[in-house]
């Protein structure tokens, strides 16, 4: 099984649960909220965060690991602060997505027009009604900067379930997992390794579970203690290092310097501190990295806009 990630954003929370509620049934709401739809064998995640505009940091979470976005126009026609800075933080990852007009408002290219000089301007546009629940998902394509084939799950939640053990909660980013692969914990230890003693999506049973999918895997030689300080597991191909080098693209619409500050880049999935010197950042711990990963630059006390801009790793 594979699927796909979209990324549901827009300031309005109460169209964004009109909308998820309408196409996909909801099954996590600690963290990222994730709504889930399956269609022609394919399983399609929606995620969403209830934390923006007070914080970032749920959003441009979400905008590391989506394969689209979906991009909700608000319906007074008018753009606020932290709806433009939104459409630069998918502008810093190069996000592909749908700008989606709803119940007719604003007029397609007023929407456009308030949009100009964003990625979002160029997004595929649609008009909807909120209670629809028809929504068509044919062009929503796997994004190109994951590798294809090494095997990589971003963790989000560890625990321990009474008679199962170690149980942890994330995407898998790349590759397939499957039962009884030898799962490297990053950053960790050199000589751990999780065996992958079950694979659940929803609470049903899988042998894999590819791209694209939320799983929930049962884990034997680890402990949750053991993966407390681990965002990744991937299957020991991946580089890793705390050095990243990296060619930025500086957002047009942020003034401030980025070189030599402490600011935070946006992994995928994991936000850390670091330093940047030129072409390169030191990250607090190593981390897995690839030629071509895309990533972005945060200024958490940046006011208005956040978003410094977006990188490739250069590694």
């Amino acid at each position: 099984m594979d699927g796909t990630t979209i990324g549901v954003f827009g300031t309005d929370k109460d169209a964004k649960a009109a909308f998820e509620s309408a196409v996909a049934k909801k099954s996590e709401a600690e963290g990222i909220e994730v709504y889930t739809r399956t269609e022609g064998g394919r399983r399609h995640s929606f995620l969403d965060t209830s934390d923006y505009p007070e914080r970032i940091q749920g959003y441009s979470r979400i905008a590391s690991l989506v394969d689209h976005a979906l991009y909700l126009f608000p319906k007074s026609g008018k753009l606020t602060a932290p709806d433009g800075e939104l459409a630069v933080l998918l502008g810093a990852f190069g996000v592909p997505g749908t700008l989606e007009l709803l119940d007719g408002f604003p007029a397609p290219e007023a929407a456009v027009s308030t949009l100009k000089g964003t990625a979002v301007a160029q997004y595929r546009r649609e008009e909807r009604d909120t209670r629809s629940s028809a929504i068509d998902l044919s062009y929503v394509q796997p994004r190109p900067d994951f590798p294809k084939s090494k095997t990589l799950i971003y963790v989000d939640r560890v625990f321990t379930v009474k008679g199962v053990g170690t149980v942890a909660l994330g995407f898998v980013l790349s590759g397939t997992v499957s039962l009884h692969d030898q799962l490297r914990p990053v950053p960790g230890t050199t000589d751990i390794r999780a065996d992958v003693k079950g694979i659940q999506v929803n609470d049903v049973d899988f042998d894999s579970a590819g791209r694209g999918i939320r799983v929930g895997l049962s884990l034997r030689g680890v402990e949750p203690k053991d993966l407390e300080r681990s965002h990744w597991l991937d299957d020991g191909s991946f580089a890793v290092s705390d050095s990243l080098p990296f060619e930025l693209s500086k957002s047009p619409f942020y003034r401030q310097e980025v070189d030599s500050r402490e600011l935070h880049l946006q992994l995928p999935g994991e936000m850390v501190p670091a330093r940047t010197s030129g072409s390169t950042a030191k990250l607090p711990w190593p981390a897995p990295l690839w030629e071509g990963m895309k990533g972005c630059v945060v200024d958490l006390n940046g006011g208005n806009l956040r978003v410094a801009g977006g990188f490739t790793c250069k590694f």
